[in-house]
């Protein structure tokens, strides 16, 4: 008889910790699912990089099957992979897709931009977006706050003059707004000026910042969102002629993974809200400025306000 209660007590001791362990693997919220793996992708820079992580270590955490696909390449890879059924989830922008996708005029309206794009999408991709945030990951032109005070440079049109009076002007620009209609030829023909050639030095998007902090260039272009630019001392130049469409992002979804875990989209329409301006710029900030990586940022926007354990 004792020796039955030792070994059932250890049985129990046993499926115990098992349990225990089967939570601790799902953080505590769900059962593991089963089904398609949802393959998560993003773009290949700070933000996309944050949000693309915030979705991988929430879907883990509820239980769905992941495959994390983030950094895998800017519009031209990325819209293609989606459509063809490579990835099945990311963060687009709304003025991205009206403009280069669509090739529809800019939009400075959030709603009306988000509502085109949504039954566009739908329509002739049969792509879902859901809720879209209220952070604008506008494009902007920036300078070094002094190198601006000294010039009397506060908007694009002082730009544009001091350019066109002979200024010099050396401009960073990331390789995909050098080629874009809503990028460097739309502001030049917007507010009628252009760099000279020789002037523009391209590269990473992601390096416009510190190129323009260390004095390669007196002109950058860059994100809104961007934590550098207070951490940098830069300053936004007023688009005062409404140029650039609005970007909110938003996630967009192929229709079959919503088929499939109709749930989803309750759930994932949790993280929109939670996305403003400030928000975005402070996760943004802990990559560029802190150092940190993009999937522990992630982890912690998702801890702190209460969507995994």
């Amino acid at each position: 008889m004792r020796k039955f209660r030792i070994t059932k007590l250890i049985s129990v001791a046993l499926a115990i910790v098992m349990i225990l362990s089967l939570a601790a693997c799902s953080d505590g919220n769900t059962s593991q699912k089963e089904g398609t793996t949802i393959k998560v992708a993003s773009k290949p820079w700070t933000e996309q990089l944050v949000l693309g992580s915030i979705f991988v270590e929430y879907l883990k955490a509820n239980g769905y099957p992941v495959e994390d696909r983030t950094g895998l390449g800017e519009t031209p890879v990325i819209r293609p992979a989606l459509h063809s059924g490579q990835v099945d989830l990311y963060w687009e922008y709304t003025g991205t897709t009206l403009v280069n996708q669509m090739g529809e005029k800019k939009i400075t309206e959030s709603q009306e931009a988000y509502d085109k794009v949504k039954e566009w999408d739908k329509k002739e991709n049969n792509v879902v977006w859901l809720d879209y945030a209220l952070s604008n990951n506008t494009y902007t032109l920036m300078m070094r706050n002094e190198n601006a005070e000294e010039l009397d440079i506060k908007s694009i049109s002082d730009l544009a003059d001091y350019v066109n009076n002979n200024g010099d002007i050396k401009f960073a620009s990331g390789l995909n707004f050098l080629e874009r209609p809503d990028g460097l030829s739309g502001v030049e023909e917007a507010y009628g000026f252009k760099f000279e050639e020789g002037d523009i030095i391209p590269m990473a998007e992601g390096l416009t910042h510190g190129a323009l902090k260390d004095g390669k260039a007196n002109v950058a272009m860059g994100f809104a969102t961007d934590g550098r630019i207070a951490a940098f001392d830069l300053r936004i130049l007023e688009d005062d002629k409404s140029f650039f469409p609005v970007y909110n992002p938003a996630p967009v979804i192929r229709q079959e993974i919503l088929d499939e875990y109709p749930e989803l989209e309750e759930t994932l329409n949790k993280l929109s809200p939670l996305l403003d301006n400030d928000t975005v710029i402070k996760l943004n900030e802990k990559v560029d400025v802190d150092g940190e990586e993009p999937e522990d940022v992630a982890k912690d926007f998702l801890k702190d306000n209460g969507l995994i354990k």
